[in-house]
């Protein structure tokens, strides 16, 4: 298999999973791309809103007015750096703890019903894989 080949096979199955979860982002009023934010938002911590961007791989002006509707929505807050005043940081409310957790149960029924014609041992196989092939393009970035 060709690398194009590959970025297409992930482009695809990350399309598939996103199409399963959708119905559970629609659920609470949000897009895919909202409830991705408020999930690695939850998992960072308080953050400035540019690691936060660079963590999702899209510019700060393009995650602006999304967490202006999460901030709204009273998923997240939005406070000065104390240690760089012109830095934003973001941070989750005890609302969004609780949307998390309530996600991570909803979209794990909803990926083992989609997932479970795949054996054990070639899903551990599979995350193993992935997870060389991420760091392998993590080292790459730090060298760059």
């Amino acid at each position: 298999m060709n690398d194009m080949a590959l970025v297409e096979l992930f482009w695809n199955v990350y399309r598939r999973i996103a199409k399963r979860l959708a119905p559970v982002a629609r659920r609470q009023g949000m897009s895919m791309s909202e409830l991705v934010v408020l999930w690695k938002a939850h998992e960072l911590g308080e953050c400035r809103v540019t690691a936060l961007a660079e963590n999702l791989g899209v510019p700060p002006s393009t995650l602006t007015g999304m967490t202006d509707r999460l901030v709204e929505a009273g998923w997240l807050e939005r406070e000065r750096d104390p240690a760089d005043r012109r830095a934003v940081v973001m941070k989750s409310t005890p609302a969004l703890g609780d949307l998390v957790r309530g996600l991570k149960h909803e979209s794990s029924r909803i990926l083992e019903r989609a997932l479970r014609s795949i054996p054990a041992p070639v899903r551990e196989r599979l995350a193993e894989d992935l997870t060389s092939v991420l760091e392998c393009l993590e080292q790459e970035e730090r060298v760059e």
